[in-house]
């Protein structure tokens, strides 16, 4: 029995976890869209104050030019902004859990402002990291909350 521990011991000891790399721009594998019918600059706000209020961290924020074109929108007076949140971390029995999303904004006409968020997890367990660009529950959550500040009906557009 004492061998059978100490083996154990050595192999737990000798596994360690392995690392999970979260890149900081997320591709185009999955995105959630919507719709808002309102300014930019309120869906801008709308945005930060939810993203504030359920715990994400906005890290940076850029230019979506500057990473993809195809999100570039047509005239030079249309506004534009991609906030990227900070790597959210939860502890999981064996493992770990890793979450971050970008959030693209840009102004489509007067009073019209389209959304497209990309969610990235990563379970990392012992040997092996888990990816998945699908968090339906996680998002609905976010929309319905920017939504509410707005005072627009959610509806969630894939």
């Amino acid at each position: 029995m004492k061998k059978f521990l100490l083996i154990l011991l050595a192999f737990l000891t000798c596994s360690g976890c392995v690392s999970a790399r979260i890149p900081k721009y997320l591709g185009n594998d999955f995105p959630y869209k919507q719709r808002f019918y309102f300014s930019f600059e309120q869906v801008v706000s709308a945005t930060q104050e939810t993203l504030k209020d359920l715990g994400w961290q906005i890290e940076e924020t850029a230019d979506p030019a500057v990473y993809e074109q195809v999100f570039s929108l047509p005239g030079a007076d249309k506004k534009q902004i991609l906030i990227f949140t900070s790597i959210r971390q939860t502890p999981l029995f064996i493992g770990t859990r890793y979450a971050k999303m970008n959030i693209f904004l840009g102004e489509s006409g007067d009073n019209n402002t389209e959304m497209e968020i990309r969610y990235l997890t990563v379970n990392s367990v012992l040997f092996k990291n888990f990816e998945s660009y699908k968090n339906e529950s996680a998002v609905k959550r976010i929309l319905e909350h920017i939504s509410k500040s707005l005072g627009q009906s959610p509806k969630m557009n894939e």
